[in-house]
């Protein structure tokens, strides 16, 4: 078997797994020899509206790069405002680079998971505070994210302020590049980031 007969069926490995999760999920070949124009075949590419022929965009780069050995599985990102559960296989044929993304849009999960949690809070002594980390710095945010009620792409720019208040007190925006970070969780800019800031006073 030569290797575009192997791509052919890799690619057919790709619609399967697309057709079975659902238009929630994407799955997208790419050519990491040639970034600028990376994506041979995407499946459901509405999820992060992208085409064949499309670049690798920095954060995909990375991921490629980090999943070099092998794969990286189950690792969060945010494209067009949509949280993504995400997973990137990498492997070579006749020494060329590739890789195949899975995006799944967990945006309709996390309303689920926010109401289940909603019905089934009670109430609990307080646990001990958690070290501030960049680690923690994703599940705090997480945590303020499911207290809205809403997944990230359907936030409002009150809930998103809402969100930077809930960080701040847990002290988390005066972690080192945590701005970067939480611009990135939430889609918007670091400009934007900023602004709410200085909207809440926060400085």
């Amino acid at each position: 078997m030569d290797s575009e007969q192997t791509m052919n069926i890799i690619a057919q490995i790709g619609s399967m797994i697309s057709a079975t999760f659902g238009n929630s999920c994407e799955v997208a070949i790419s050519d990491l020899d040639n970034p600028d124009h990376a994506i041979l075949h995407i499946f459901n590419g509405h999820v992060t509206g992208r085409n064949i022929g499309d670049p690798l965009d920095a954060f995909a780069r990375e991921r490629a790069a980090s999943s070099a050995d092998g794969f990286f599985i189950n690792y969060h990102k945010v494209k067009n405002s949509k949280d993504l559960k995400a997973s990137t296989l990498s492997f070579e044929l006749d020494g060329h680079r590739y890789a195949m993304c899975i995006n799944y849009d967990i945006s309709n999960l996390q309303l689920m998971q926010a109401y289940l949690a909603q019905m089934t809070e009670m109430q609990n002594p307080a646990a001990p505070t958690a070290p501030i980390t960049e680690n923690s710095l994703e599940t705090a945010f997480e945590n303020a994210v499911r207290s809205i009620g809403k997944p990230v792409s359907m936030l409002s720019k009150e809930d998103r302020l809402r969100i930077i208040e809930l960080l701040n007190e847990e002290g988390y925006l005066k972690l080192q590049k945590s701005i970067a970070t939480i611009a990135g969780m939430l889609g918007v800019s670091r400009y934007t980031v900023y602004n709410y800031i200085n909207e809440l006073n926060l400085k």
